[in-house]
């Protein structure tokens, strides 16, 4: 797709200008060839492939659609492909254990990219050569820079995705587009044990829009690096986004289920209400897609409104990613397969079911991403995202950042206390950083 096709395309998905000049900064300079997925390696008696997709899961496709693109890989080298879940919660310290002794994976994912450099730093990621790369210009940049460690590339990418604002059409005619509106719609329809929003607000990455979106930043990013010294949860932007997620939930404005603030229900209990009606808008990710679609649920898709103070709201973006095992002993062959699984065909097959945004710019004109008119919102909204941080240090986020949201929102902090919670996290995760360097 030269720029030329990315404006036609998005033109006709109906992206606005600024989204479509996003996508310009990351057009390819070559075409890239379409067609069936085409394999080249050699063959071998099996490849293990770790996945956090799992054959049980309610509503979701994800490992069929794996399995059949596992099953054309086979077609075409007679390499069996052994899938093998592995739950998410296990995932890193399993292959961190598993992977020296020999017995991990020797393909692995999709998994977010944050991963990628804590899996490179251990030396268990195996390094992508151009030379196996189907169409590399194919690929928008950026996927490719999140999911590089020190200027390497670890993991060939899938799917883009974040957060954006998630409505029930039925009970929102016109999706608001300011935060004043959100409220005022939201207050309207709530009544009883029915809620015109909700969302996880102590989810640390649900609430990164608000963060970035007032002028807050992980790590600052400076001459191609994340510096590390330099934490803004607690800046300016980090207080004043914290005071109002407190002042959201504790004033209800808007009301909010008491679930939001239960780390442990506030994920299912409010994405179940939506599925019931109970919940007119919600943040969450396209990963919701199937599930209301399954419920039955007339929902739409739209950007993040507007902050008070005039900004969008900056969402994470983050990358689903393939990699290799540097323990494998068939890594010729491993490294064929990640081409063959993030080649063109293959991405529209996974589509059905991950329903995320191609990092292929040939992918975006599969007619199974056409068919799924929410995909222009969804690239909008990314154009406004910030991409989150790869490296190993942010593991090391989290729990500090979370532990100061605890002291904040449930607790209706002070101000001041507000920002000693965050100074604290910020001192806390620069002490894990430094035991962990």
């Amino acid at each position: 797709m030269n720029r030329r096709e990315i404006v036609r395309w998005g033109a006709g998905l109906g992206l606005s200008a600024p989204a479509i000049a996003g996508l310009l900064k990351f057009a390819p300079s070559v075409s890239a060839q379409e067609g069936t997925a085409v394999a080249s390696g050699p063959q071998v008696d099996k490849l293990v492939f770790w996945t956090r997709s799992t054959p049980d899961a309610p509503n979701n496709t994800e490992w069929a659609n794996l399995t059949n693109v596992a099953a054309a890989y086979t077609a075409q080298t007679g390499t069996e492909i052994e899938m093998v879940t592995v739950p998410d919660a296990d995932f890193r310290a399993r292959l961190s254990i598993s992977a020296p002794a020999g017995e991990g994976p020797d393909v692995l994912g999709p998994i977010a990219h944050d991963w990628v450099g804590e899996i490179a730093l251990q030396e268990i990621a195996l390094e992508v050569p151009d030379s196996v790369i189907t169409d590399k210009a194919d690929y928008l940049p950026a996927s490719l820079a999140l999911s590089s460690y020190n200027g390497k590339l670890y993991g060939l990418p899938l799917f883009a995705e974040s957060v954006a604002l998630i409505y029930n059409k039925d009970m929102v005619p016109d999706a608001p587009t300011t935060w004043d509106d959100l409220v005022a719609t939201a207050t309207e329809l709530t009544s009883g044990d029915v809620y015109g929003f909700g969302f996880p607000i102590m989810e640390q990455y649900h609430v990164g829009g608000f963060f970035m979106g007032f002028g807050s930043y992980i790590f600052k990013y400076e001459n191609g690096a994340f510096n590390t010294d330099d934490i803004g949860l607690n800046n300016e932007g980090g207080v004043e986004a914290a005071k109002f997620l407190r002042d959201m939930y504790n004033n209800q404005t808007p009301p909010l289920p008491e679930v939001a603030i239960d780390r442990t229900n506030m994920h299912g209990v409010q994405e179940g209400m939506m599925e019931s009606g109970q919940l007119a808008m919600t943040i969450n990710g396209p990963w919701r897609e199937a599930p209301l679609t399954a419920a039955g649920i007339n929902y739409g898709v739209a950007k993040l409104p507007s902050l008070p103070n005039g900004n969008p709201m900056k969402p994470f973006l983050g990358v689903q990613a393939m990699l290799a095992s540097a323990y494998s002993e068939k890594q010729e062959a491993a490294l064929d397969f990640l081409n063959f699984i993030t080649q063109t065909s293959s991405v529209g097959e996974l589509f059905k079911a991950f329903i995320k945004l191609p990092v292929r710019t040939t992918a975006l004109d599969t007619e199974e991403v056409k068919a799924n008119p929410n995909m222009a919102i969804w690239g909008e909204q990314a154009a406004d995202a910030e991409p989150m941080p790869n490296i190993a240090a942010m593991s090391n986020v989290w729990t500090p950042w979370g532990d100061a949201l605890d002291g904040i929102i449930p607790e209706n902090a002070s101000d001041e206390e507000v920002k000693a919670l965050l100074d604290g996290a910020v001192e806390n995760i620069k002490a894990a950083i430094a035991e962990t360097e």
